[in-house]
């Protein structure tokens, strides 16, 4: 076990996205002095632009059994739900081997049972945030609801949702008649669907993040806007950052929560950590007219139907493997328009804009968080396209290592030093 910081102890949280926000508002809440640091804006970068979801349900690793035989395709088809820039294949590599080891029947139920013991308490954590920060207006719990073309459809990913059930997440089926009841404007090609009633949504993800940032500023927290280049070390020890600005913020604990910019840290203190970029489009759509009840995907297609205040929309989702500073490929965005058209009819694309984030992805789909082997070191990174969703919980996990107390889960499987 880490020896405890004392009440009060001072610490710096690299990386104001939605992680390091909600961390640090935990750890400042649990009393201790700490101070966000980011290069940008709260809330202005990756956790900008994500689907709003709290994906309780997603419990199976990206990497899934016979994975292999689908990688031709990602890089084939430059549109597909999951797509691979080919000509960044030299520098994925390592990443894709690292994925198809984790796809790997045994290895997957492992990382399923990981993942589903941090996604069973993410309502809980959050919902001690979302009362303190005073933001239940933007938390819609009104479940989701997976769309299939037909009964035969479901059944091919039918094991899928049992090993969700197993691992205690509550679905039910719907057939047609079920599916207009819960939301009646569904199009006819859509003929069956799974609703979790346990999933939620925000109507706004940014609005959402910059609340609790500034529930964190009100509580006293400090939130510093300068680049972080390096920790510094002393005998042996992490005791502050280093910043572009000339700064030296001593702490005595740093936790770096920075997306896929974490990779200064990890190349700085020389750990093996294959984190890369599992880059993400939305089209957003504020005057689309659509009042939808419940978040929704297709699990075909892959993608999500966010449904935002005054009848807006965001239509997110998909992954492209690639660099994280590789030009965005604007198609992937605009192809959505399309796809949620054949799901909830027409609507106006009046004052739309388009977007793209790198999610900080690691191969077995489980985030890092906990400890470096170098004392005064922490990080909480690595979540992917969970990265609103475990914030919270991540958040406390944090809170409950640095002050000494065993957290509620086993944290071996999140540990930095799996790679």
């Amino acid at each position: 076990m880490v020896p405890a910081l004392a009440p009060g102890a001072a610490v710096i949280v690299v990386g104001a996205g939605i992680v390091g926000i909600a961390s640090a508002l935990q750890l400042r809440l649990a009393g201790f002095d700490v101070t966000l640091l980011d290069r940008g804006e709260p809330a202005m970068e990756t956790s900008y632009g994500n689907a709003g979801a709290f994906a309780i349900s997603d419990v199976i690793p990206l990497a899934e059994p016979g994975v292999l035989r689908k990688v031709p395709g990602w890089m084939l088809d430059p549109l597909g739900p999951l797509a691979l820039r080919w000509r960044y294949l030299p520098t994925l590599a390592p990443w894709l081997l690292r994925f198809l080891a984790a796809s790997r029947p045994r290895r997957v139920a492992e990382l399923t049972q990981a993942l589903a013991a941090l996604l069973g308490r993410v309502n809980d954590d959050y919902a001690a945030l979302i009362a303190h920060a005073g933001l239940g207006h933007l938390w819609r719990r009104h479940g989701n609801l997976t769309l299939y073309r037909s009964r035969e459809e479901f059944d091919a990913v039918a094991p899928d949702w049992e090993a969700k059930r197993r691992h205690g997440v509550q679905w039910q089926a719907l057939d047609r008649e079920a599916l207009v009841e819960e939301e009646g404007i569904v199009g006819e090609e859509w003929r069956y669907a799974v609703k979790v009633p346990a999933w939620s949504h925000v109507d706004d993800p940014y609005v959402f993040s910059r609340g609790l940032f500034d529930a964190f500023i009100r509580e006293g927290g400090r939130f510093v806007r300068d680049e972080a280049l390096a920790t510094m070390t002393e005998a042996g020890r992490v005791v502050g950052v280093e910043t572009a600005g000339g700064g030296h913020l001593r702490a005595d604990a740093a936790v770096i929560a920075c997306g896929v910019w974490s990779d200064r840290f990890v190349k700085q203190h020389q750990y093996r950590v294959p984190l890369e970029s599992e880059r993400g489009y939305h089209v957003n759509l504020p005057k689309a007219g659509v009042a939808l009840r419940h978040f929704i995907q297709c699990a075909s297609e892959s993608f999500v139907i966010l449904p935002m205040a005054n009848g807006g929309l965001r239509l997110a989702g998909t992954v492209e493997l690639a660099h994280r500073d590789a030009p965005p490929d604007w198609r992937r965005a605009h192809i959505l328009l399309d796809k949620a058209r054949r799901i909830v009819g027409d609507f106006s694309t009046e004052d739309m804009t388009v977007w793209m984030g790198n999610r900080p992805s690691l191969p077995d789909t489980l985030p890092i968080i906990g400890p470096a082997p170098q004392p005064g070191l922490w990080f909480a990174t690595g979540h992917g396209h969970l990265g609103l969703t475990l914030a919270a919980t991540t958040g406390a996990l944090l809170r409950d290592m640095l002050q000494g107390r065993p957290p509620a889960l086993d944290m071996h499987p999140y540990r930095l030093s799996r790679f």
